[in-house]
């Protein structure tokens, strides 16, 4: 067995196995159509998985968290490394890479298919398929409130777009920042 984490919003804690929501809305690794259970390799990672989808409110408008420990087979299990998919397995878009996996979304062989985390690249999620014969011996061995903390949190006061250039920008009060070869560049904002 090993353990994999998912976070789940309060409305819905009595359904931490649902897929419906990944079948209506598909995701980064499979098309509408398709359920999966989303789960990752530590509660840290489920919890930037989780704020990366958050729509832009102010913290108070947040959902409450509930943070799942799950217990898996690990006899079923495939893994895909960043070198094992195509160049384009981490756009922002999704319309490619949710068919990367077609051949296991349509035929699960195992009941998870672990891949690299898009916002953590050397941390892996867990995808576990409902169609697959073990999905019934899932266990849920823990859950607990999973507040977000407010400094993790800066979408309040922050402005998001781009520059000239066209660089993603971000202005969080009197700070401005800009990506610059894949670093963030800090400068204070003027103020007249």
């Amino acid at each position: 067995m090993f353990t994999v984490y998912r976070t789940v919003k309060a409305n819905y804690i009595h359904e931490p196995l649902a897929t419906e929501g990944a079948r209506l809305l598909g995701g980064q690794w499979n098309p509408k159509g398709y359920p999966l259970l989303y789960t990752t390799s530590s509660p840290a990672l489920a919890l930037v998985e989780s704020l990366v989808h958050k729509p832009r409110v102010k913290y108070d408008k947040l959902p409450t968290l509930y943070l799942f420990t799950l217990e898996v087979a690990d006899d079923s299990l495939t893994t895909w490394s960043p070198d094992d998919l195509p160049a384009y397995w981490n756009e922002e878009s999704y319309e490619r890479s949710q068919w990367i996996l077609q051949d296991w979304l349509t035929e699960p062989t195992t009941l998870v298919a672990a891949v690299p985390s898009v916002v953590v690249p050397m941390s892996y999620n867990y995808l576990l398929h409902p169609a697959h014969s073990a999905f019934g011996r899932i266990r849920v061995v823990h859950q607990e409130p999973f507040p977000i903390e407010r400094r993790l949190w800066h979408q309040d006061n922050a402005k998001v777009g781009y520059n000239r250039s066209r660089k993603p920008t971000i202005d969080v009060g009197q700070r401005h920042f800009w990506a610059e070869n894949d670093n963030w560049i800090y400068s204070p904002m003027s103020t007249g």
